[in-house]
């Protein structure tokens, strides 16, 4: 509810669905922030069934509220990856530092084909952005058409802890090296706090011309501003592409 305050203009709920993993929680959490501030029904108490009630009740078929595996995690702390990936999120405290450094390489030594690694949670993110990229054609043809008044489409996404950070560490890690992307681990070595997470904004530019893609992050520390970190900018889309087909 905290982080439905904290968005700026209410999100047209015409036009706005959220997508978190298979588990209820990340769903949930997104479907608060989403809607926290845009009905005034919500309390803050509701399960994730009757948040979906009242989300749902001015449509006619499916759900504002769905699930996408892509943005789920796999840490079974049974197999010698998930013991090693487990270590370093519940007892080192450095689970960013071991996604980004050892996971896509400890994954490819153990044969693990499950495991959440730094390139297979970038991968799923990277994915989700490509769809809304290949979508943004289309969706100025309908505004345009008076179909929808509204140009903004918005998408919540509710993931857990390791899956978003991936994306975003390789954002930076491509954009402006690996130097940056590690003194952005040392400031959250463990990943985000709760309801923390990122912006993505899609800007289509009109035909025959490709979207603009602009990735915005900001963690600002009042006490030692050297230890601010902020990423806004245009992000080309050969990244996403990169990401998106890494193997690992």
């Amino acid at each position: 509810m905290e982080k439905a305050q904290a968005i700026k203009e209410k999100p047209n709920l015409r036009q706005t669905m959220v997508y978190g993993s298979p588990r209820k929680r990340s769903q949930q959490t997104a479907a608060f922030a989403m809607a926290g501030e845009a009905l005034d029904d919500i309390v803050g108490d509701e399960s994730l069934q009757e948040l979906k009630a009242k989300l749902d009740r001015d449509i006619s078929y499916g759900s504002k509220v769905m699930s996408d595996s892509r943005l789920d995690f796999f840490m079974d702390k049974n197999t010698p990856f998930g013991k090693v990936a487990f270590d370093a999120f519940a007892v080192k405290k450095q689970y960013l530092k071991f996604l980004a450094e050892d996971s896509d390489r400890l994954a490819e030594e153990l044969h693990d084909e499950k495991g959440s690694t730094y390139s297979r949670q970038a991968r799923g993110v990277a994915e989700i952005v490509k769809k809304y990229l290949g979508v943004s054609n289309r969706w100025t043809e309908l505004v345009q058409s008076g179909k929808y008044q509204d140009p903004k489409l918005e998408r919540f996404l509710g993931s857990h802890g390791g899956v978003t950070e991936s994306f975003l560490l390789k954002i930076v890690e491509k954009t402006k090296g690996v130097a940056e992307r590690d003194r952005w681990i040392s400031l959250m070595p463990n990943g985000f706090d709760f309801t923390e997470g990122f912006d993505i904004t899609i800007v289509n530019q009109g035909e025959g011309k490709e979207p603009v893609l602009r990735v915005s992050y900001k963690k600002m520390d009042e006490k030692e501003p050297e230890n601010n970190f902020e990423f806004d900018e245009d992000v080309p889309l050969a990244v996403i592409e990169e990401i998106a087909d890494a193997s690992y």
